[in-house]
């Protein structure tokens, strides 16, 4: 019997878009329940805020890399170290979620990633692209995992 998408993912790696402060909590909320009940064992989350978010103000976590337009050099290079060598890592799988317009993008692209799913955003660079009917986070990350449950 050939095992499921999501019950085949060890390596997690996570990219959502920051809205609000009350979007970031419900999802990070909803994220660690449906870790708890799954196989990953190594995660990565990337949280694309914009530059007028002061990191400093979002409450810190040791998996969550907040990633703004000021963490790139003049010539795209990323500053942040340590994330750049999450990104030389390999995943099982990628869920990115929502538009790809950010200069991340272009490095999880070099990942090596066995699957990748795209929620609400099209783009040739995702295996699957998939739409949730509803944005709130819970629903949303329930409807990825049921599917990627279906799919061997």
């Amino acid at each position: 019997m050939s095992t499921s998408i999501w019950e085949a993912t060890k390596s997690l790696l996570v990219v959502f878009n920051y809205e609000d402060m009350d979007q970031l909590k419900a999802f990070r909320s909803s994220l660690d329940k449906l870790l708890n009940a799954s196989n990953v064992e190594r995660l990565l989350i990337i949280v694309n805020i914009p530059k007028d978010v002061d990191k400093a103000t979002l409450p810190p976590h040791f998996l969550i890399y907040y990633n703004s337009p000021n963490d790139y050099s003049f010539f795209g290079k990323l500053k942040d170290i340590q994330l750049e060598n999450e990104l030389r890592k390999d995943y099982d799988l990628l869920i990115w979620f929502g538009s790809t317009e950010f200069k991340i993008f272009s490095w999880v692209k070099k990942v090596l990633l066995k699957n990748k799913i795209g929620v609400d955003y099209n783009d040739p660079f995702f295996h699957l692209i998939l739409h949730p009917d509803s944005i709130e986070p819970a629903s949303m990350l329930e409807f990825v995992t049921k599917t990627l449950t279906k799919i061997t």
